[in-house]
């Protein structure tokens, strides 16, 4: 017996550990919670887009920051060749796509006629390679007599390309490559050669299988694999979690999302750059880029783990789907200094506003602490919600009532307010420090301080998780 009644339906805290990865444009990703993270850096259980564990470099998929990487002068028959390439992808010219490929290298030619074909379903409005970086990892005397050619070459290309209607922003994935030169052409041989150097390219929703593909002016689902009758329930539940997340945050963000089912739980890791193990307790990751414009958030991809969807009920799904879509609506004013406890307490408060859960049974890891006598002194830092943290349940729990209690006694537009006034620039555009931005914002919109607010929290934590 643990005290709720019968008609209380605990949810899970597993599935609410909501990963956001912010997106640097440098190589490597990290995996940083938007609540569980602090900054646009690597830092994650993997590498790739945001932040707390670390599994070493690896190529990211992000959204395109203004100005990125520009084209390199040097290599421009490369740069030839893939401006064919992605001409064929746009024209869906089959032959012409594959005639960018090394003729004999026929395992790598299938796997590119494979990519070709599972991407046919997307509505691309854009698809571009950049050369970014020449001769990013070197090449073995065995794999290039393996070539054999008059010359070889390697470089970092970026893939940058748009889903018609929902891009509002490019998205830009790393691929090292290696090309070879045979009878006076250059051609495309083949995309892993870097992994020995440690860099992997970013993997597309494409270069695991075929994609279905389920949309409305609101939402479009990219589902790979053969469980394709599943992907009017995340259409469901992205209509129903933009329409919830509209209601608090309001218009002032594309009302759209992008959403990816990988067949399973490995595929999501992939696509992530971890090892499967690592999103047994995760249920589902945005990736974006931190600051980012109101309307280039519309870039941002909502990344499912089928496998711990299919455990979850209606309004466990409503919760987590709602959760996701908040990141993608306040990605504008989540900053690298904005405070984790917030961006995930805030996500979490959108989330759980309709689902009818208690305190006592949305909180229970924290309910325990407080009932054996560990009240909380101050809001987890950005190390709390790192996901190799032990206390991380109770993390979540802590920021997802930190903003209860503002909407509670200033009131939701106030909380709004607050979570935006976090996240605006310092003086002359520049990254405030993250105290002074936050007390800054306690004061100009809520009218106390940040220890004022620190006590009156610690208090609401106690009475209503008893």
């Amino acid at each position: 017996m643990d005290g709720r009644s019968p008609n209380e339906r605990r949810t899970p805290r597993w599935f609410l550990l909501l990963v956001v990865f912010t997106v640097t444009a440098a190589l490597g990703l990290t995996l940083g919670i938007l609540g569980l993270t602090s900054s646009d850096q690597r830092r994650a259980a993997l590498p790739a887009p945001a932040a707390p564990p670390s599994a070493g470099p690896r190529a990211e998929t992000a959204v395109e920051p203004p100005g990125a990487v520009p084209r390199l002068k040097d290599h421009a028959e490369l740069a030839r060749l893939l401006d064919r390439r992605a001409a064929a992808f746009r024209d869906r010219d089959r032959d012409a796509f594959l005639a960018t490929v090394d003729p004999r290298s026929p395992a790598f030619r299938d796997a590119q006629a494979k990519v070709f074909d599972n991407a046919a379903a997307v509505p691309f409005s854009s698809w571009e390679y950049e050369v970014v970086e020449a001769d990013p990892f070197p090449l073995g005397d065995a794999r290039r007599a393996v070539l054999g050619g008059t010359a070889t070459a390697t470089a970092r290309v970026d893939l940058v390309y748009r889903v018609a209607d929902f891009d509002t922003a490019p998205v830009r994935g790393a691929q090292y490559l290696t090309f070879v030169s045979r009878d006076g052409a250059w051609y495309l041989a083949a995309d892993g050669d870097g992994d020995a150097s440690g860099l992997h390219g970013a993997v597309q929703p494409w270069d695991l299988g075929p994609v279905h593909v389920l949309r409305t002016d609101i939402g479009i689902v990219l589902g790979v694999g053969d469980r394709v009758a599943e992907l009017p329930l995340y259409q469901k539940d992205i209509e129903t979690a933009v329409a919830d997340v509209g209601k608090v945050w309001g218009d002032r963000w594309p009302g759209k999302a992008v959403v990816v089912v990988p067949a399973d739980q490995a595929q999501m890791a992939r696509m992530l750059g971890a090892e499967p193990q690592q999103y047994a307790r995760i249920a589902a990751v945005t990736t974006g880029e931190r600051g980012a414009s109101a309307d280039d958030a519309a870039a941002d991809r909502v990344i499912v783990n089928p496998d711990a969807f299919r455990e979850l009920g209606a309004i466990e799904r409503r919760v987590v789907m709602t959760h996701e879509i908040t990141h993608v609506a306040s990605r504008a004013f989540t900053r690298n200094w904005t405070p984790t406890w917030l961006s995930e307490g805030f996500a979490d408060y959108v989330g759980y506003l309709d689902a009818g859960q208690s305190v006592r049974s949305a909180a229970p890891e924290l309910r325990r602490d407080v009932l054996a006598g560990k009240v909380p002194q101050s809001l987890p830092t950005d190390e709390q919600f790192a996901t190799t943290h032990e206390a991380l349940p109770q993390a979540y729990e802590m920021g997802w009532l930190a903003c209860r209690l503002i909407a509670e006694r200033w009131g939701q537009e106030k909380l709004v307010a607050f979570y935006r006034a976090a996240g605006t620039d310092g003086p002359g555009g520049g990254a405030p420090d993250q105290k002074a931005r936050l007390a800054a914002a306690f004061a100009d919109v809520l009218g106390t301080t940040p220890e004022e607010f620190t006590g009156a929290w610690i208090a609401y934590v106690t009475t209503q998780v008893r």
